[in-house]
């Protein structure tokens, strides 16, 4: 009562002051208006709507679209000597205060509609009213009118009134409530949408039906008296039903992308100085994001991984696939149901969970470093078993697949068949930190230690991270930051543009060599399962204990990698569909599957010979120099230009003694990692039980 009171008291005393001059409002610094929040949507790249986000559900719309029917609703109940007053109506000041005080209550108000817009923009929601505000607030209205045209201030006002259940300005009440363009609202349904602003809660059309049809009615009659419409009209539109639709859904279309494109500009300066900057333009910008995701993409994707672990209990599988030339990111599965758990698996621990262990399919990066420090794909190692001392910890003693391997081996070969005491060597020789650079140069964003156990892959790594990385490989050593985002449209006009930041970090001639030789993993060897007849290279990987299970390859336009395993921990898959998970069995066949129908109707592209960095020659195995008429064999192998032999075998002595093979030496690694993070050989240790029959 006291609070009624002192409302009806301020606007009789607003009311006689206005009119008769005896209160000379306050000189006042016209405050900065209160930006306007407005949505923000997020797009795939067919113009797919993903997501749209907001703090206030708000779009801006001309007045020019809309309806007049709306417009003259809204001026007939909320201001109806709107198009002469300028700014505040003394007049409907003064008969506000009286009908309050008849009524011992407030039963009407006199702010105008330009008043309104000034409380909106200008003063904080739930500020106590007082006389001093009042005097502001009408102060304001004056300056605005003599500022903007009333088409403007009406404009302006459309689109910052709120409606209720969330929306913010006429664009939104109508897609809220009619499910519908503003342009599309008949005389009935402006009617309801105007009478809704004295109370949005009260007048609420889904929980209040009859408060709103009463209020809506009451608007129709305020129009007709006004001769905006005639009387058949009125009451033609008071005979419609409220036409209310059910809420629409917020739910997004693919949750996990769009939990990666907002990190993906919260996280990245070139959307802003300071990430509460760029969570603004997310939320409050009225931008529209367009990404890189191409929805039939994301279906195939789903459809391979459903096609080969799609039973219950079966592990969970991430996929990523991009494009190497650009890092766009086409295509993401980060776990089967987002509403079972929000990790995405695909990002590791940027996604909310964990990296998981690489296993083998971190020895492209072995390869990389070898290559780099002058190795050759015919360089020769032993693959026999090897112990690396280390300070305070047990002996390292990887085993290869099945206890294979004993003898001289090329790296080729190694590679091929995925030998792990070979690239342990490899590490130990050309240093493991070595190999850590390298992995972070092309694209590994977790951190990495150089380890003896470095080179097969047994700390954490994302699907993302590794897609990045082999993009290296098939962008000829130019690695380009994975990316979904192609622009952010502004509402006032421009866009803004992640910054590509495109490095060579890689001679394409090195490149080009790896990928040679990743192509025979496919073609003959762990990977045969991921033949998709056309040009294309990767490696299968396979994590201590089978807990992880990967294969990563790419064709020149396009590169995926795809995990499996289950995210609780590191639990073995030695029992899934009645065989143990390797990379070459599930993983690969995710990815055959995938890529044929992503690459389908396109023409097979080759990988390049750089030529100016590889060339071909005929190598003596024995001697390692240009074979020739004296020389034990001839080999034919590609390599860098600038490490080609010169010289050919030499004229043997009267009495030719041949040279045994020298494997390489290995070194001895005195860092003392985490004996429990070593992984297990690409397939299975030795003393695991023979693998069985494969899946068809």
């Amino acid at each position: 009562m006291a609070r009624n009171a002192c409302l009806k008291g301020t606007t009789l005393l607003l009311a006689l002051s206005l009119m008769g001059g005896c209160v000379r409002p306050p000189r006042i610094q016209e405050p900065p208006p209160h930006p306007l929040a407005q949505r923000s949507r997020i797009l795939a790249a067919d113009g797919t709507t993903l997501a749209t986000l907001f703090t206030e559900n708000r779009q801006t719309v001309f007045l020019k679209d809309i309806p007049k029917p709306m417009q003259q609703a809204v001026v007939a109940v909320e201001d109806q000597r709107f198009w002469s007053h300028q700014g505040f109506d003394a007049k409907a000041i003064t008969r506000a205060a009286i009908r309050n005080v008849a009524a011992d209550t407030v039963v009407q108000g006199g702010s105008t509609i330009t008043q309104q817009y000034v409380k909106n923009i200008y003063f904080p929601v739930n500020r106590p009213q007082s006389f001093q505000q009042k005097v502001i607030e009408a102060q304001l209205a004056w300056k605005l009118e003599q500022k903007y045209s009333k088409q403007e201030i009406l404009e302006r006002y459309l689109n910052t009134v709120y409606f209720g259940d969330g929306a913010y300005g006429v664009k939104a009440a109508a897609e809220t409530f009619f499910r519908k363009e503003v342009s599309q609202l008949t005389l009935a349904e402006a009617a309801l949408l105007a009478g809704v602003i004295q109370a949005p809660e009260s007048h609420n059309p889904r929980r209040s039906p009859d408060s709103a049809t009463a209020r809506r009615n009451h608007v129709l009659d305020r129009m007709r008296a006004d001769s905006k419409i005639s009387a058949t009209e009125a009451e033609e539109a008071k005979l419609a039903p409220l036409g209310i639709t059910d809420p629409p859904i917020r739910e997004f279309r693919e949750p996990f992308i769009v939990d990666y494109v907002k990190q993906s500009i919260i996280e990245n300066p070139a959307f802003g100085a300071e990430e509460a900057d760029r969570a603004s333009l997310l939320f409050q910008g009225g931008v529209e994001v367009k990404t890189s995701i191409d929805l039939r993409l994301q279906d195939a994707a789903r459809r391979a991984i459903a096609g080969v672990l799609g039973r219950p209990g079966d592990p969970e599988v991430a996929l990523v696939a991009l494009d190497p030339r650009t890092g766009k990111v086409v295509a993401m599965v980060g776990g089967r149901d987002f509403a079972t758990s929000q990790v995405n698996l695909a990002l590791g621990k940027k996604g909310g969970g964990s990296g998981r262990q690489a296993g083998s399919a971190f020895k492209a990066f072995v390869l990389a470093a070898a290559f780099e420090d002058g190795k050759r794909s015919n360089s020769v190692y032993s693959s026999g078993r090897i112990c690396i001392r280390r300070r305070g910890a047990p002996p390292y003693c990887p085993r290869n697949s099945e206890g294979s391997g004993g003898g001289p081996m090329t790296l080729e070969t190694a590679t091929i068949h995925s030998v792990n005491t070979v690239f342990v060597r490899v590490g130990q020789d050309i240093g493991n930190a070595r190999v850590a650079g390298m992995a972070k140069r092309m694209g590994i964003t977790h951190p990495l230690l150089p380890e003896p156990s470095l080179p097969l892959g047994p700390m954490e790594v994302s699907p993302l991270d590794m897609a990045s990385a082999y993009g290296t490989l098939a962008n000829y050593g130019t690695h380009v930051p994975p990316s979904p985002i192609l622009e952010v449209d502004l509402p006032t006009g421009g866009s803004l543009k992640p910054q590509a930041d495109a490095r060579r970090v890689l001679d394409p001639g090195i490149a080009w060599l790896i990928t040679d030789m990743l192509t025979r993993v496919i073609e003959r060897g762990t990977g045969t399962r991921a033949q998709i007849g056309r040009p294309a290279a990767g490696k299968t990987g396979t994590s201590q204990n089978y807990a992880d299970a990967w294969f990563v390859g790419y064709t020149p336009d396009l590169v995926t990698a795809v995990w499996v395993g289950y995210p609780e921990g590191q639990i073995p898959m030695t029992n899934v569909h009645g065989i143990r998970v390797f990379g070459g069995t599930f993983p690969a066949m995710i990815w055959r599957i995938f890529m044929e129908e992503a690459l389908a109707g396109k023409p097979p592209l080759p990988f390049e010979l750089p030529a100016s960095d590889v060339i071909t020659v005929h190598i003596d195995p024995v001697t390692g120099l240009l074979a020739g008429p004296y020389c034990s064999g001839s080999q034919e192998v590609r390599m860098l230009r600038q490490l080609a032999p010169t010289h050919t075998c030499p004229s043997p002595p009267p009495q030719p003694s041949p040279a045994p093979v020298t494997p390489t030496s290995t070194a001895t690694d005195t860092v003392t990692p985490d004996p429990a993070a070593s992984p297990a050989p690409e397939e299975s240790p030795q003393s695991s039980p023979s693998p069985a029959p494969s899946p068809s």
